[in-house]
């Protein structure tokens, strides 16, 4: 009986390490690369939400496109995108980093995470706003930083004046 409660207890251990090691391993994956990952994402609170589509992160700036919104930051400005309704919105970057842009700062308190073959997955709750994160990241491609801002800007001047910019900065 002793054994059985010990092998269950080291397999519960080494569960735990393999989901830290596999946190600690995105993280330092993000902080160094550009990343690029298809992304499934469920959002369940007051207002359930599925989104999908892809995101690039690349040092402070990332975009993340889906749904019918993009967003694009270049670390100083951000624009968010909805081109069906001809609207833009433009805003300080900071203090704003998007929730997949800034997986970082969560991906260690995912419960049940999977990672591995270029994969993630796993179930984030953040207490602070009730809600609870599904996702799943596929295809996760890191390659090094491009130093470059190319792909993070978006450029308003080239819209007609069909479009509603409204600029918060």
């Amino acid at each position: 009986m002793k054994r059985f409660f010990l092998s269950v207890l080291l397999a519960a251990v080494s569960l735990s390490l393999a989901a830290q090691s596999s946190a600690e391993y995105i993280k330092a994956m993000l902080a160094g690369n550009r990343v690029s990952f298809n992304y499934n994402l469920g959002v369940k609170g007051s207002a359930p939400v599925k989104m999908n589509g892809k995101a690039v992160i690349d040092g402070d700036c990332y975009s993340v496109v889906g749904n019918g919104i993009e967003m694009y930051c270049d670390g100083a400005t951000k624009w968010v995108v909805d081109r069906e309704a001809k609207e833009v919105y433009v805003e300080s970057a900071e203090g704003t980093r998007d929730f997949l842009a800034d997986t970082a700062s969560w991906i260690g308190n995912v419960s049940d995470l999977k990672y591995g073959d270029g994969t993630a997955s796993g179930t984030y709750y953040n207490e602070e706003q009730n809600v609870t994160f599904t996702f799943k990241f596929s295809s996760i491609t890191p390659s090094p930083l491009s130093g470059s801002t190319a792909g993070f800007v978006f450029d308003t001047a080239a819209l007609g004046s069909d479009w509603v910019i409204t600029d918060l900065r």
